[in-house]
């Protein structure tokens, strides 16, 4: 392992204690835990508990979303060029027309909306945004646009849990659908996990069948209600479930997650001190000081990316970039110019940021930037 690894889970003895006690419960598919995850989510998130619906992974709650968008071949969905892979796989995959939208300038990987509007038509089905980081797009635009066009919206908030805009409405409640990851490095963890939001319950119905192999009832309600009589299956489903065992090991998390996304803040302040007379890197989103993001991500452009990159590595610190944009990936390769993702994939850094991190660790990381 690293000297300083790029990300470490923060479980405690009360998850573990947790996970143990349903191992010993001997239920461990879905059940009233995850029921009560969906729950505690929805309540964080302040939307309706019934509209949450845990899942297997981000993955699988983008997917889902789109599935319940009933999106026809060539059906065209605009989304950002700088993002993880799995929407541009998922409208591949369902044979929709993928157009790329550049991201909003060279300080700010989120969604352009002047390349949005550009892009935008009564044609366009629907439109996917990431809040890069944890870090809000323009809302106020996006939800006007919305309007105007008429288009279904689907927020990937992975990386937001839970941030805020405007000090006021969470992420991932603005849209039609909203896909969070439990993934092992994000703000919280079930090693494989996640949860999608759907703003319309009968949306939010369907997907319930959908994540059970179109199932008309689960194993649960099989053990409690004796079910078997009327078990049909309604929809062709998939096997998109989160199980108790993960569930549980997500529970405390949520209940601490704004404590650790405090000590994010205070990380994130911590390498803007120590970075900022350093003239050849720039701190991706140094402007959003107030404690209300998820900080998922640190990233600084660096004028010697490749340099920095060199010695980190000599002196065992890991790091990440986020991300080489998807019209540079070979399934989903163009020649159209993006030269604002370009930018930011030719300079970007992501540095280490979780609760764990010590001063002493960020002191060592700003050292060896600094001294490039």
């Amino acid at each position: 392992m690293s000297k300083i690894p790029y990300f470490v889970p923060n479980i405690t003895k009360k998850d573990i204690l947790n996970v143990t006690n349903v191992l010993k419960s001997k239920w461990i598919s879905p059940g009233k835990i995850l029921t009560k995850l969906e729950g505690s989510f929805a309540k964080t998130l302040r939307v309706s508990k019934a509209k949450c619906i845990g899942v297997s992974s981000g993955y699988a709650a983008l997917f889902l979303a789109i599935r319940l968008l009933n999106l026809k071949k060539n059906d065209i969905v605009l989304m950002p060029n700088i993002n993880f892979v799995a929407s541009s796989n998922i409208v591949k995959f369902f044979k929709g027309k993928i157009v790329l939208v550049d991201a909003e300038n060279k300080d700010n990987p989120n969604i352009s909306i002047k390349d949005l509007e550009k892009k935008l038509s009564s044609k366009v089905k629907a439109v996917i945004i990431c809040h890069y980081g944890g870090y809000p797009c323009d809302m106020q635009n996006i939800m006007r646009l919305k309007k105007k066009y008429n288009f279904a919206l689907i927020e990937d908030a992975c990386h937001a849990m839970f941030s805020k805009y405007n000090n006021k409405k969470y992420l991932g409640s603005f849209g039609d659908f909203a896909a969070f990851s439990f993934y092992a490095n994000k703000n919280i963890t079930s090693a494989e996990g996640g949860m999608l939001y759907c703003k319309k319950q009968i949306d939010a119905n369907k997907s319930r069948i959908l994540k059970n192999h179109g199932l008309n009832t689960d194993s649960f309600t099989h053990s409690i209600n004796r079910y078997h009589k009327n078990y049909d299956v309604t929809e062709i489903g998939y096997n998109f479930r989160l199980d108790d065992v993960r569930s549980s090991l997500l529970i405390n998390q949520i209940n601490k997650i704004q404590t650790n996304n405090s000590k994010r803040h205070k990380i994130f302040l911590n390498y803007l001190k120590l970075l900022k007379l350093n003239n050849k890197i720039e701190v991706l989103f140094s402007d959003y000081k107030s404690n209300n993001y998820s900080r998922h991500l640190f990233v600084i452009l660096a004028k010697n990316k490749k340099k920095i990159q060199n010695r980190l590595k000599l002196n065992g610190i890991s790091f990440s970039c986020h991300y080489k944009p998807i019209n540079q990936l070979k399934i989903h390769k163009n020649r159209k110019k993006y030269k604002h993702s370009s930018y930011l994939f030719d300079h970007m850094i992501s540095l280490p940021i979780y609760p764990g991190l010590s001063y002493f660790q960020i002191q060592k990381i700003c050292k060896i930037i600094n001294s490039n």
